[in-house]
C-alpha cells in the first residue's frame, strides 16, 4: 500500500523530523499555507497546483 501525506509549507519541516524519529521516507505533497479558512474553490486551485507540481516530479 503506498499513502501520500499532505501538509503546508508551515508543517514540512514537522512531517519530515516526525518520519525520520520513526525511520520512514514519506511521499510529502506540500501545500501552500494556509488552507484553513479557504472557500471551497480556493481550495480546489491550491489542491490543483499541488498536483500538477506532484506530476511534474513524476515525469522527471
Amino acid at each position: 500500500m503506498v499513502g501520500i501525506v499532505i501538509a503546508t509549507e508551515t508543517f514540512r519541516p514537522l512531517v519530515l523530523a516526525q518520519a525520520k524519529a520513526r525511520k520512514l521516507d514519506p511521499n510529502l505533497v506540500v501545500v501552500k499555507h494556509p488552507v484553513g479558512g479557504l472557500n471551497a474553490t480556493e481550495l480546489d486551485e491550491r489542491i490543483g497546483a499541488a498536483f500538477e507540481g506532484l506530476r511534474l516530479e513524476m515525469k522527471q
